[in-house]
């Protein structure tokens, strides 16, 4: 014969299989809840390549007295300053020669052509006679003519004339950029 269960029993019974039942039931919703978030994180971010940040404005302001503290214990290094801007003036309404002292034929006629369209219109070409290394700039008031060195890479800078190796007087130039080797192309 079968046992009959008492009433206690029937309870505890049922109330662990009621018990498993909702629990089975809440972590299937958290399971559909999870994977849903996870697949709309991914839809959402499928364009982005960067990942979604919130910043709070408190955040920012500490951010911004920090690069203030930075910036003032670093003001006394040479390093972390930036050059002083150039105190000289251009020179488009200086008269300029251009002179090759290269092999490379129409070299300085091409130069004076390039330093047209840069806004120097007063440019002559001649030769040179002797052949340097490095191109130099040569002018006759210290300051004029510094604003071309931007365009002759590595190009010395002087204040003073030109009379050895002109075929002429120079003398009422401005400028005179005596081209090297430097700015030949091969």
């Amino acid at each position: 014969m079968k046992k009959q269960n008492s009433a206690g029993q029937l309870f505890l019974s049922m109330f662990l299989k009621a018990a498993v039942i909702i629990l089975g039931l809440a972590i299937f919703v958290f399971g559909i809840f999870f994977l849903t978030q996870v697949v709309k994180r991914k839809i959402d971010s499928k364009g982005d390549s960067e990942p979604v940040t919130t910043v709070d404005a408190n955040v920012l302001t500490e951010v911004e007295t920090h690069d203030d503290l930075i910036m003032n214990t670093t003001a006394g290094t040479t390093e972390e300053q930036d050059e002083p801007e150039p105190s000289y003036e251009p020179s488009y309404d200086k008269s300029i020669l251009v002179l090759n002292s290269t092999e490379q034929i129409g070299l300085a006629g091409g130069w004076c052509g390039k330093l047209n369209e840069y806004g120097y219109n007063n440019t002559e070409a001649s030769d040179y006679a002797n052949n340097l290394s490095v191109t130099r700039i040569v002018a006759k008031q210290d300051g004029v003519g510094k604003d071309l060195i931007q365009y002759f890479e590595g190009a010395e800078y002087m204040v003073g004339t030109v009379d050895e190796g002109a075929y002429f007087d120079t003398s009422s130039y401005d400028i005179i950029i005596i081209l090297g080797n430097d700015q030949t192309t091969e």
